[in-house]
């Protein structure tokens, strides 16, 4: 496939008195130098215009993202039914990722997949000037794929629309180059806002992730790009959070060993995580022809989902049921339905869904759909400290609080395995609007990426 980009040649700025390259080649360069020299040769009207715009549209943008996952998925589901197996779920991925390898190699000669990482390559190749399809390709893409129930989430392809929108609506202000480079990456900041409804996680996507060094007045605009697109996204919405407690159990700082273990778990659960994804990745990359390919993920999503509805789509659906105390939809739709739920056939579905989480991440990206991998590692720290706090009720007695250990586990689970724990921190808390639980994600985040942390310095 093509790529998605046209090169742009690096503005011609000095090399700053250390002697380091220019940051446009994917070197480094003094910041206060760049951005000076940046701020003297654009026009600040202009640049607050953009700003606004960038976090307007890019938040009206993940709202329109959001919707049409919903009606695909529903229109999708209308022949299931709750209470047993559900044959149609064999074919409903597979139709999914083959009608996004369409869309991508036949209609537009692209490849949208793994939006995060694309973004990072642009940055580093200095291509800034994205195509116009973009702002929404990337929406169509996605809805496809996680609609037809592609187990994986929103987030890459946000970030991509949201750096598309930023490199066109910069070109259309003729803002300066030398901005471009960063208002992609506030661009994708203000995605991830948007699609999380969480602006210090998008700032922080940026900061972490990206790993962009930018200095004040960048700075500022990248929070006001991210509060305006999550703001908008909010207001679209109708003020709705992703997730929301109907009764939730206040934080109890006494369980505070417990929360520490719990980010053991996590920890060691991301290792596997992260394992069994990219090994299912190579896996899916090894196949040469793109539509075995597509099959093969299709089939394994497929099967996957069957057993485990649970895994289809996003999955924000079976977190909000659990973490306000409705574990038993884990068993809908799939053929572990018996009408009633026992504790032990809970832990052995979750336990199951675990297991298969990121070979059905891997089998939806790497297949041919188009979607990202952040959302799916929130599901499974979900679940990852749904089952850690019914092991401990169950085996050992205790009284633990579950449906708090369950959120706690999500911010646990994708700090281990996207290695930004700030990120996980912010998005948890302000996508559940559960501010008060901000000591436990900050140890269960710190416990899990420590020892991860620490597995990947034993590997080297």
């Amino acid at each position: 496939m093509s790529t998605i980009n046209e090169n742009l040649p690096a503005p011609n700025l000095a090399a700053s008195s250390d002697g380091s390259s220019d940051p446009t080649t994917g070197g480094r360069v003094d910041s206060k130098i760049y951005h000076t020299e940046a701020v003297d040769n654009v026009s600040k009207k202009r640049l607050l215009i953009a700003v606004v715009a960038i976090g307007v549209v890019t938040g009206l943008a993940t709202f329109l993202m959001k919707e049409c996952i919903k009606w695909i998925g529903k229109l999708a589901s209308i022949g299931l039914h709750s209470d047993g197996s559900n044959y149609l779920l064999l074919l409903l991925p597979v139709v999914g990722i083959f009608l996004a390898m369409v869309f991508q190699r036949y209609l537009l000669k692209e490849d949208l997949s793994h939006g995060t990482a694309m973004i990072k390559r642009d940055l580093q190749n200095g291509q800034y000037k994205l195509r116009s399809n973009l702002m929404y390709t990337n929406i169509i893409g996605c809805s496809v794929t996680i609609g037809f129930g592609g187990s994986a989430g929103a987030e890459g392809p946000s970030a991509y629309t949201g750096a598309a929108i930023a490199s066109n609506f910069a070109r259309w202000l003729h803002i300066d180059d030398r901005w471009l480079r960063l208002l992609i990456g506030i661009g994708a900041g203000a995605g991830i806002a948007g699609i999380f409804k969480s602006p210090v996680g998008g700032v922080l996507f940026t900061l972490e992730v990206l790993g962009l060094e930018l200095s004040t007045l960048p700075v500022i605009a990248l929070v006001a790009a991210c509060l305006i697109s999550s703001c908008t996204a909010l207001a679209f919405g109708g003020f709705a959070f992703d997730l929301k407690f109907v009764d939730y159990i206040s934080f109890d700082p006494s369980n505070f060993i417990w929360m520490t273990l719990l980010g053991v778990f996590c920890g060691i659960y991301s290792i596997y995580y992260d394992t069994s994804q990219q090994a299912a990745g190579r896996f899916f990359n090894g196949i040469s022809n793109p539509w075995f390919r597509a099959l093969m993920g299709g089939m394994v999503l497929s099967a996957a989902i069957f057993f485990f509805p649970s895994l289809f789509g996003e999955g924000y659906g079976i977190v909000d049921k659990i973490i306000n105390c409705r574990p038993s939809e884990l068993l809908s739709f799939s053929p572990f339905y018996t009408g009633m739920s026992t504790t032990g056939l809970l832990m052995l579905v979750t336990a199951g869904v675990l297991l298969l989480k990121g070979i059905a991440v891997a089998a939806t990206i790497n297949g041919g759909g188009v979607a990202g991998d952040f959302a799916p590692t929130l599901f499974a720290g979900c679940l990852a400290g749904y089952l850690f706090g019914l092991m401990m009720n169950t085996w050992f007695g205790f009284n633990l609080p579950v449906e708090n250990f369950a959120l706690l586990g999500m911010a646990g689970v994708m700090a281990g395995t996207i290695k930004a724990p700030l990120m996980a921190i912010f998005i948890t808390a302000e996508m559940s609007n559960s501010y008060q639980f901000m000591f436990g994600f900050l140890l269960v985040a710190a416990v899990s990426y420590g020892i991860v942390f620490l597995w990947d310095r034993y590997r080297r």
